[in-house]
């Protein structure tokens, strides 16, 4: 049994998908770092609402607010390193800005995880589930180039099961047996 209850998280991510595609499509998140704040804030209460034993509310609630503004900070983050690729190919420079931005992004949000105690990743587990979030970028980046752009929801979406993806894993080895804590 894991830390967390993942069939109610992927029902809850499926659902907040959903959800972020219309409040993108009405344009209810307004700027940029407020919709990735929005996006940071829904997976963790995804998270959250999935967490298998009882915590307190207020603990819950910081948590969710915490990623929310770790979400909008990353993308801040991103922003203001985008003058290190200029000098790269406009393709390379999107992807690497990209998978860069959601690497950091899954290395600083499993230390939130970490840090309120759900779950101690180890580094080799973060390192992982950083590449495959990075991964998921890549794939929502390359088939929104080669289709029609949904907006940046579409690759907050393949980011959240990137991400739930590989805390699933390292969760069911770590229930199993394994330790993801140590190196």
């Amino acid at each position: 049994m894991g830390h967390f209850r993942y069939p109610r998280h992927f029902s809850l991510l499926t659902c907040f998908c959903g959800l972020i595609a219309v409040m993108s499509r009405l344009k209810l998140t307004g700027s940029l770092p407020v919709g990735f704040a929005t996006y940071g804030a829904l997976h963790a209460s995804a998270l959250a609402f999935a967490v298998r034993t009882r915590q307190p509310s207020r603990r819950l609630f910081l948590f969710i607010v915490s990623a929310g503004a770790l979400s909008a900070a990353t993308l801040e983050v991103a922003l203001l390193g985008r003058p290190l690729f200029y000098a790269v190919p406009h393709n390379m420079a999107s992807y690497s800005l990209l998978g860069s931005s959601a690497a950091i992004g899954a290395i600083s949000y499993g230390i939130l995880i970490r840090s309120f105690g759900f779950l101690a990743l180890s580094v080799r587990a973060l390192a992982a589930i950083s590449f495959g979030c990075a991964a998921a970028a890549f794939i929502a980046l390359f088939t929104a180039s080669h289709g029609r752009f949904f907006g940046p929801w579409w690759i907050a979406a393949w980011w959240w099961y990137g991400f739930s993806g590989g805390l699933w894993y390292f969760d069911r080895r770590y229930s199993a047996g394994g330790s993801t804590t140590g190196r």
